[in-house]
């Protein structure tokens, strides 16, 4: 990582980093109260590719930047911190994060069933491990709501056309007019029943394109106590461990 600034249209500079990820596919940045902003840099982009494109977030930058210095006034910033444990109540694990450092530059990762994740290479870096955790969690859910997905479709006899896994900031899944269902990777960390309304959702949509009259009996049909899953799960991301949210 190294750090830079950059000259707003309106005169005003910020302080940005640039973090260099070989797994990411494509330029992306994020603004937050405790890091500021954050620049991804892919491999194959290199510096003069990347300033451009920063450049051409001008406006981007300039619209939420207030709200997320109100929001550092609001909050200080919380050190990041790799876990223990990891609990996964949507398929009942419990698992010990066991690190062990060598002098390899990446990290591979083990994983047992119902008992450990270990992980072994540079695991002092803190952001990096995090990193290494949100990849594992992605495969585990990729294959878990998968399996969660297919039972909910037996169940309602509602179907989709194709799912993906990914990470999303706000929502926990949507579904497409053609039936394509995208679902959150952090889903793996909520409860079952929270985890099976979803699902069940995102299935309904696939009738009704929309939260009308219909789409919600729909919903209630299969999940008579929607309006307190759905209550219960408002503000459910911002109380997820702060490694699953770091980027």
């Amino acid at each position: 990582m190294h750090n830079t600034h950059l000259k707003l249209p309106d005169g005003r500079s910020v302080n940005f980093t640039i973090r260099p990820n070989p797994r990411a596919k494509y330029m992306r940045m994020h603004l937050s109260a405790d890091k500021g902003l954050v620049v991804t840099q892919p491999a194959g982009v290199n510096a003069h590719q990347l300033l451009q494109w920063i450049n051409s977030q001008m406006d981007w930058i300039a619209t939420h930047l207030p709200k997320v210095e109100a929001l550092a006034q609001q909050s200080p910033a919380q050190t990041l911190c790799v876990p223990d444990s990891v609990e996964l109540p949507a398929t009942g694990e419990t698992l010990k994060i066991i690190y062990t450092s060598t002098a390899d530059r990446g990290i591979t990762r083990s994983y047992r069933a119902n008992d450990s994740l270990l992980l072994t290479g540079a695991v002092g870096n803190t952001e990096f491990c995090c990193q290494v955790l949100q990849d594992w969690l992605k495969d585990y859910a990729r294959y878990h709501l998968g399996k969660l997905l297919q039972q909910a479709t037996q169940e309602t006899g509602l179907h989709y056309d194709s799912y993906r896994v990914k990470g999303q900031t706000t929502r926990w899944g949507s579904c497409s007019t053609r039936g394509n269902i995208n679902l959150n990777y952090k889903l793996m960390l909520l409860p079952a029943e929270w985890v099976r309304y979803t699902l069940i959702h995102e299935l309904c949509h696939t009738v009704e394109m929309n939260h009308s009259r219909r789409f919600w009996a729909l919903v209630e049909k299969f999940v008579p106590e929607y309006k307190t899953v759905h209550a219960d799960m408002k503000g459910a991301m911002a109380r997820l461990p702060g490694w699953v949210n770091a980027e």
